[in-house]
């Protein structure tokens, strides 16, 4: 079997690269238990690693058949491995791959992954098993050899073992009886205190005893006791709940960790031991134990950046550092630090920009600098005072860098989907110049591609949630310039889509606080389309569920808050305007506590102050005065600069707030400005006509 060049051929769904980068490192890192190796076994001479493996990235989904290069790619695989969920079961490339590999007489050599669906649906959209899977060339039906990573199935360990013994061709309880033993020898010692503490101690008391030999030790073993630490232990002990024991775990695996000499490891040992440290952050960062991610997340761009200057010409290894830059910036995001982030995504943007240079036609390595310009432009943008142009700039070079990776890999789904988002980003960064036009275009180009995805996989629920956000955004622009039966028709397609996807997972609140959220708008709007008392009644509903999920859900945070309270300014509004004062003024004062207490808690929170000074005039509005001096003092110095004034939204804020502080005049240059730009949103207009500052 001298001609094939891999061991094998991952198959899968763009949707499930996640599993495919974890099955490639699952199979290639595994190390055959030394009794079986040189053996024969059904298919040859047992090797002592699977490697390599080749993990398809080319996503062929628009072509009509399989290129080239993957052919010649599965020319050259023993094995095939199908990653099974719903997404491949309806991909037509990797229908494509079985059958070419089935051609070429290796059907004994076709396993399977399941990683999501069912196995024994008959249903297309729950189904795990692609069709040409289930049938041979002949017609007759087929049976796939499948394992089950998932929890309540094999588990990732048992999965990983019964497709390894497959591919050597020997019976799965000679390989897992030669790797228990194997394991059994690393962790015979550790029966007399907790599993995943007792493991580490014992191997840090072996190291302290036997100081001769702990560099061959750590080479041996490391990859495969600290990955099992954190990886398949980890996995068992989630599902049982024992944070106790994870945490634990956790830091005995850094003991471990920090007794490694980098100059002692080889480069294989290196880059486990910083993707321990990657996954430690991760877990760190889930359970909000930032420093701790930071530090880990440092640890791993320490070692990486050793790898990196033991193998300078390696893309992989650049890639790698590039990735702990962006999570080092990431935490200092989530910490406040945004002077620490700029640096830590500066740092990103750079080595993405090392990593296209080098090979300037890689359409992965184009893809990092989109991703890392957007990161750039959602820092900007999340700055108080931040410069819309720069946002702009950023959000602009993130979508031709789209552009140019799709033009060097058209075929490739996931940059299709970076795509989708990218035009929605740079619609956002036009709404913060008040280009109505231009964000108008992006976001008819962000639901158009949204569509295109959703149209072919309609069982996708994470499509249905990028088209339900998609067609809200394209509302929320049509909602600006004045389209207001159309604005209408996005957000209830975008209702229908949200509250289908609430259906299916009933216990995901976020789901029906979203589609909530785009039933306010629908209300809205209809205030303006002549249907006050339906507005009327969907906003009293919408009151009382929005308020259960507001409180039940402490995990909604700050924007929750807020937007509740652009619920209790609109119903305010309605109410006043249908004669009934007194709910009008109960509505309002509800919602200016909450919003006070927003700005006292986050007193340069430009999304609070903006809201307050919306409820500031509606109560100037309904009381014909000012509201109390402290809100009053909170509005001091907010879009008291014209020249500072570019979205639409803080325009139309700021000629509210201009009446209140008396500067007529003041008003109507934003209204003019507003009116050039094309901003029609009714509200504004209905204010513009009631104060007299436009002849609409």
């Amino acid at each position: 079997m001298s001609h094939f060049r891999y061991k094998a051929f991952i198959s899968y769904s763009h949707r499930d690269e996640t599993w495919g980068r974890w099955l490639q490192r699952a199979l290639e890192s595994y190390r055959i238990p030394g009794r079986l190796v040189g053996k024969e076994g059904e298919f040859g001479e047992i090797p002592a690693r699977l490697s390599p493996v080749f993990r398809d990235r080319e996503d062929l989904s628009s072509a009509a058949d399989l290129s080239s290069s993957v052919r010649q790619e599965l020319d050259q695989s023993e094995t095939l491995v199908v990653i099974c969920s719903p997404a491949s079961a309806q991909s037509h490339w990797v229908n494509e791959e079985i059958r070419y590999f089935r051609s070429l007489g290796r059907t004994d050599r076709i396993y399977a992954l399941i990683v999501d669906g069912d196995p024994l649906a008959t249903d297309a959209e729950d189904s795990c098993f692609p069709s040409a899977l289930l049938t041979n060339e002949d017609g007759s039906q087929s049976e796939p050899l499948a394992a089950d990573v998932r929890k309540w199935a094999d588990g990732r360990l048992l999965a990983r073992l019964k497709l390894i013994s497959g591919i050597l061709g020997i019976r799965l309880d000679d390989l897992r009886r030669r790797d228990m033993q194997r394991r059994h020898r690393l962790w015979m010692a550790s029966s007399m205190t907790a599993l995943a503490v007792a493991v580490v101690t014992t191997v840090l008391a072996i190291m302290a005893v036997n100081a001769r030999n702990a560099a061959e030790n750590r080479r041996e073993h490391a990859e495969d006791l600290v990955g099992y630490m954190v990886g398949d232990l980890r996995q068992k002990l989630d599902s049982v709940g024992r944070l106790d024991i994870l945490d634990s775990m956790g830091e005995q695996v850094t003991q471990y960790l920090e007794t490694l000499d980098s100059g002692e490891l080889t480069d294989e040992s290196l880059n486990q031991q910083a993707q321990v440290w990657r996954q430690l952050g991760e877990v760190s960062k889930d359970q909000g134990k930032l420093a701790e991610a930071m530090e880990a997340f440092t640890n791993s761009r320490d070692v990486l950046a050793e790898l990196y200057r033991r193998q300078p010409e390696d893309t992989d290894r650049l890639f790698e550092l590039g990735q702990a830059e962006f999570w080092i910036g990431y935490v200092h995001w989530d910490l406040g630090d945004l002077a620490a982030t700029e640096k830590s995504f500066t740092r990103y943007l750079d080595i993405s920009e090392q990593l296209m240079e080098m090979d300037p036609g890689n359409a992965e390595w184009i893809m990092e600098m989109s991703y890392a310009t957007g990161n750039m432009g959602w820092l900007e943008k999340s700055r108080e005072g931040a410069n819309p142009e720069k946002i702009l700039g950023y959000m602009e070079a993130s979508l031709d860098y789209n552009r140019k990776a799709l033009m060097a890999d058209p075929g490739n789904d996931d940059i299709r989907i970076a795509l989708t988002d990218s035009h929605a980003d740079l619609a956002d960064a036009y709404l913060k110049v008040c280009g109505l036009g231009d964000a108008l275009i992006n976001r008819m180009r962000n639901v158009e591609l949204a569509t295109g995805f959703y149209d072919v996989t309609p069982g996708d629920s994470n499509l249905k949630e990028d088209l339900a956000y998609a067609l809200a955004g394209l509302g929320n622009v049509q909602r600006q310039v004045g389209m207001t039966e159309q604005s209408l028709m996005q957000f209830r397609e975008s209702e229908r889509l949200l509250d289908d996807l609430s259906i299916q997972d009933t216990s995901n609140l976020y789901y029906r606080w979203q589609k909530l959220l785009r039933t306010k708008n629908i209300a809205v709007l209809q205030v303006y389309t002549g249907e006050k008392e339906a507005a009327l009644v969907t906003m009293s509903a919408l009151l009382s569920s929005l308020k259960e999920i507001n409180e039940s859900d402490k995990t909604l945070g700050i924007k929750s808050e807020i937007q509740f309270a652009d619920l209790l300014l609109a119903y305010s509004k309605l109410a006043f305007e249908t004669g009934d004062e007194l709910l009008a003024e109960m509505l309002l004062q509800d919602g200016l506590d909450r919003v006070v207490n927003l700005v006292e808690e986050n007193p340069e929170h430009g999304r609070s102050r903006h809201y307050l000074s919306l409820m500031a005039y509606q109560f100037w509005h309904q009381h014909q005065r000012n509201p109390e001096t402290n809100i009053m003092m909170m509005l001091d110095g907010y879009l008291s600069e014209p020249e500072r004034v570019r979205s639409c939204n803080d325009a139309h804020a700021a000629a509210k707030l201009s009446l209140l502080r008396k500067d007529r005049a003041l008003a109507l240059e934003y209204t003019s400005y507003l009116l050039e730009k094309g901003y029609f949103e009714p509200g504004f207009i209905d204010f513009c006509r009631e104060q007299q500052l436009c002849d609409r």
